[in-house]
């Protein structure tokens, strides 16, 4: 049970390496959030992903904060979906300028939006001492490094054209 904080950890972290890596023009040249929204966000990303680590750190269970987590990646996870039917296969923004929004990028949110659902419950126990819960913060960060590189490689060999093999 405890893996499921780990990848709830691995959606806190991005949301906070989002801050340094997004391309806020990428997601206003979408033409679907008004400007105020799109810096509004930008803003409340990375506190949220902060306030997520920094409640785990101490030890605090901290589950509004979970909750809010789980409402905000579903609401990325929901975004990225209504871009992918509305604008197709365009660069979603989320990490880089390049990489194209994909139902896999989606689904990831989801991942991450039930993992903090089930975080904001309770269920989960968090580890009673400090060196642990950073163990388990390193584990969500390579967790969280796989998911990006995983959606990466999803996206381009999603997009790549086929060969034949005979």
């Amino acid at each position: 049970m405890i893996l499921v904080a780990d990848v709830a950890l691995a959606g806190a972290l991005l949301l906070v390496a989002a801050a340094f890596l997004r391309a806020e023009e990428v997601t206003r040249g979408h033409g679907l959030l008004p400007s105020w929204v799109i810096r509004a966000a930008g803003v409340a990303e990375p506190v949220l992903g902060v306030a997520v680590l920094a409640l785990w750190v101490w030890g605090d269970p901290g589950r509004p904060v979970w909750a809010a987590a789980a409402v905000w990646h579903a609401a990325l996870a929901g975004y990225l979906l209504i871009l992918l039917r509305v604008r197709g296969r365009v660069p979603c923004g989320c990490l880089d300028a390049v990489t194209p929004v994909s139902p896999a990028k989606a689904g990831v949110g989801v991942v991450w939006a039930a993992a903090s659902a089930v975080m904001a419950t309770g269920v989960v126990p968090l580890p009673e001492t400090a060196p642990v819960r950073l163990l388990h913060l390193a584990l969500a960060g390579f967790a969280a490094l796989l998911a990006v590189v995983a959606a990466s490689v999803l996206s381009v060999s999603s997009s790549s054209p086929r060969r034949r093999t005979r």
